[in-house]
This record gives C-alpha cells, structure tokens and sequence, in this order.
C-alpha cells in the first residue's frame, strides 16, 4: 500500500524492479490477483491497533538477522531485495513522518516494513490512512520467501513498538485483510488487537465501502479519507 499514487514512469520502474527481486512469476500471479480484484471481489480489511509503553515486549529475532531503521544509503539493497522501489523512489519517500525498517540477514534485506504518522494510500479502500496525532501506521510490509515461516513479521513488528515508543507515539494501527491468515497471526503474535474493520465490494471497477464497526471506530473516525487533506472520511 504505497503513500502516494504514483505517476506512469516511477510505477513502470517499481515493476521492473519487482521482477528482478521478486521473480516473473510473482509478478504475473499478483497481476492476475488484481484483475480478478478489479472486476469482481469483496473482502474485508481489519485494522488492529496495539497501544504502546515503553519497554514493549520483544520477540526473538529470525536466525543470523538483525534490524534496523532504514537510511538513504539502504536504496541499493533495498530496489535489489523489495523491489518496491528504484533506489531514488526510495529515498524520496523517507521524511520526518515516513520510516522504512528492516530485517537484514547477512548481505540480504529479508523483510521491510514502512511505517508514517502522516497518511499512506489503501489501494484496497481507494483512501488514505490518517492516523490520530500522536499515533503511527504501519503498511507495506513484505518478507522476502526464503525468510518466510521464520518469524521475521512479528519480530519486526515488536521491535517498530518500540522503537515508536521510545519516541512518544500512543499506539500504532496495522490493516490486513481478513482472508490473509498468516499477517493476521503474526500481528496478534506481536500484541495487536481488532480495532476495526470495514468492508468493501467491487464490480467492474466500482467500489463500495462500508462504515467502520469495532471497538476503535469512534477513536478513528476520521483515520480513512478520500484527499490528503482529510476530506471525505468514511463515518463511524
């Protein structure tokens, strides 16, 4: 779920970068996933949250990996191991209210996770994500296959807490879709509960969304807008 809708040329260079991280195949399996989507689907998207104190609970790290906060100087490794983005679309989206964190294994960046207390796009929803003040989203994450089934999700997870905690941010709010049983146990694994969730149906294109219902709503009743301004929020 990227933070901004990207023009024509930076999104060509995303996807060439994706093949050579992630493999054609990949590719062309999620490229089929999002036509199907386009025409005909209907899913929900729960959005956890997890508030935070300081020290937060760790889980223990994958074999031989370590993380960090991502700088400018990981844009090499990063458009050679994500894929997501070239190495100067990377840079251009680290800001002040824009993170990128890693788990690196050795030479590899296993898995990235990007985390903003500003507003990141739900392509999903066809919204941004405003989290409250003094509150942090985190969205696209991605573990690389070789990495997977070892813990690396969660870990990072518990090691964003608190990296956010130490910095003063109250809670932190993660969205995954309801079908996708693997995120889901990894954020409950890191301490996340249900906020929220909404749903959404899509024919040909047009989508509807559905007003947000859990124990959170109120609190974020105007966390899910149409413009980065934060018009046209979905009520609670």
């Amino acid at each position: 779920m990227p933070l901004r809708r990207s023009s024509s040329r930076p999104s060509m260079t995303r996807l060439l970068n994706r093949m050579r991280a992630r493999g054609p195949k990949e590719v062309v399996t999620l490229s089929g996933h999002r036509l199907l989507e386009f025409l005909h689907s209907e899913d929900r998207i729960i959005f956890f949250a997890l508030a935070l104190q300081s020290p937060m609970p760790q889980r223990p790290a994958p074999p031989d990996s370590t993380f960090r906060r991502a700088t400018p100087e990981d844009a090499t490794a990063y458009a050679r191991d994500i894929g997501t983005d070239s190495e100067e679309t990377f840079c251009a989206r680290l800001s002040d209210d824009t993170r990128c964190y890693l788990v690196v294994a050795g030479p590899l960046i296993v898995h990235a996770t990007w985390v903003t207390t500003s507003e990141a796009w739900t392509r999903e929803l066809r919204r941004y994500f405003k989290p409250p003040p003094g509150e942090a989203y985190i969205y696209e994450s991605f573990t690389r296959a070789e990495a997977r089934g070892q813990g690396a999700y969660p870990f990072a997870l518990g090691a964003i807490a608190e990296d956010l905690a130490s910095d003063g941010i109250r809670r932190v709010w993660v969205g995954v879709e309801a079908g996708n049983t693997s995120s889901i146990k990894a954020v409950r694994k890191a301490g996340f509960e249900p906020g929220f969730e909404i749903t959404y149906k899509r024919r040909l294109g047009r989508l509807a969304v559905s007003r947000p219902r859990g124990p959170l709503a109120p609190q974020c009743a105007k966390c899910l807008v149409r413009s980065r301004h934060g018009g046209g929020q979905i009520s609670a």
